[in-house]
């Protein structure tokens, strides 16, 4: 290293752990009986009795979730650290996943029981690099980091083939599916092949049973003749971003600073669960503007209808999780500290900011940011509140 300008800084490094997880409720090993759900009454003499209900199924045989990461890497500082960058490759692979796994509401419970539900491998890079410089009184700095992700199912619990989430609470069929190969809780539904356009048409083609023409077509996937959930569902969507990422930028000058800070993801998908979920005539979305009103006026957006066939699980909900977001961006300006020494403060700063001003995205729910407790549900967005706007002008005075 010596005798050379390039290089400031040159750092190679490898890790290797595992560490559990312990984040699930204390009582999912066990049966849980609710005794205060109120009376029943039994009997030729209608007597009211306490009732009780299981709210939790004892699993016995719950283990530890373990994760177990390696990762190999490089940081360097060059140009006498102005640029400086590190990479990272990470391989992780989570074993014994806990989650709840849904089960028929015919068992009796209210809540689904806690399982071991697979094994999970994650790898990608990280990588981070930035540039900062002064150049007489005017400073500046730019900074990115980025992550890629690529999910994918190693292993299901003893004894299973597929694993099944994603309901949204009010009954049909559920919406992802997990399986060995694909990435977790992956949606799986129909494949909207357009509407019906007249009864000719709902004549001849495969149905699901029940349509009438206006209604969506789906592809009839196994060439059976008829629309079923065995035969003619599918893969339809991935809810794990493939990269992640977040630039900033920033600079002072003559007591000025100004800061800018961007984050964003793309590679997923988004179920829109709240276009899905229609029980009334309130609020549609403004894609039924385009709605199907007679024969050629549209091929993707079906008659207006409040539940049934146009809300199953299928492509129709399906959109674009990549996002752009411009999450904070701050101007400042502190006095001299001559003017600020006469006025007997150490400093005084003012400055106006920005937090959430602009998303770009085609996701066309409240926010593209959907979160879930549940593995087997991420990216299933039920009308996820959206992420405030908020502009702030500040005062920062140190006596």
């Amino acid at each position: 290293m010596q005798n050379q300008e390039l290089l400031d800084r040159l750092k190679f490094r490898a890790s290797w752990g595992q560490i559990g997880n312990e984040k699930i409720n204390s009582e999912a090993a066990i049966a849980v009986v609710d005794p205060n759900l109120g009376n029943a009454v039994f009997g030729p003499n209608e007597q009211t009795y306490p009732s009780a209900t299981p709210t939790g199924l004892a699993n016995p045989e719950l283990r530890w979730e373990e994760t177990t990461q390696t990762n190999i890497g490089i940081e360097f500082g060059l140009l006498n650290n102005r640029l400086t960058a590190e990479v990272d490759y990470y391989r992780r692979v989570t074993s014994d996943i806990l989650t709840a796994v849904p089960i028929p509401n015919y068992v009796g419970s209210q809540g689904d029981p806690v399982v071991n539900a697979a094994e999970v491998l994650n790898r990608g890079f990280d990588f981070t690099a930035g540039w900062q410089d002064q150049r007489g009184k005017f400073g500046y700095r730019l900074n990115f980091v980025g992550s890629t992700v690529y999910n994918e199912v190693l292993a299901l619990g003893e004894g299973k083939e597929e694993i099944f989430g994603g309901g949204l609470g009010f009954g049909g069929i559920l919406g992802t599916r997990t399986v060995v190969g694909l990435p977790i809780g992956s949606f799986y539904g129909y494949v909207v092949d357009g509407v019906f356009q007249n009864q000719e048409e709902l004549s001849s083609l495969p149905k699901r049973g029940g349509e009438v023409v206006g209604d969506l077509r789906f592809k009839d996937l196994n060439g059976d003749g008829v629309i079923d959930e065995e035969g003619d569902r599918t893969y339809i969507g991935n809810p794990i971003p493939e990269f992640i990422y977040g630039f900033s930028a920033g600079a002072d000058y003559a007591g000025f600073d100004f800061s800018i800070e961007f984050n964003g993801q793309s590679g997923n998908d988004l179920i829109n669960a709240k276009k899905m979920a229609r029980f009334g005539n309130y609020n549609y979305e403004v894609s039924y503007l385009e709605r199907w009103h007679g024969e050629g006026t549209s091929n993707f957006e079906p008659r207006v209808t409040n539940s049934g066939h146009n809300y199953e699980f299928s492509t129709r909900f399906v959109e674009d999780g990549s996002y752009l977001r411009l999450r904070n961006v701050q101007l400042g300006f502190t006095l001299p500290e001559t003017v600020s020494g006469r006025l007997h403060l150490s400093s005084l700063r003012v400055y106006v900011s920005g937090t959430n001003l602009v998303t770009w995205t085609d996701f066309t729910g409240y926010t593209p940011e959907v979160s879930s407790e549940n593995v087997l549900s991420v990216g299933i967005d039920g009308g996820s509140y959206p992420v405030a706007k908020t502009i702030i002008a500040g005062l920062n005075i140190s006596f």
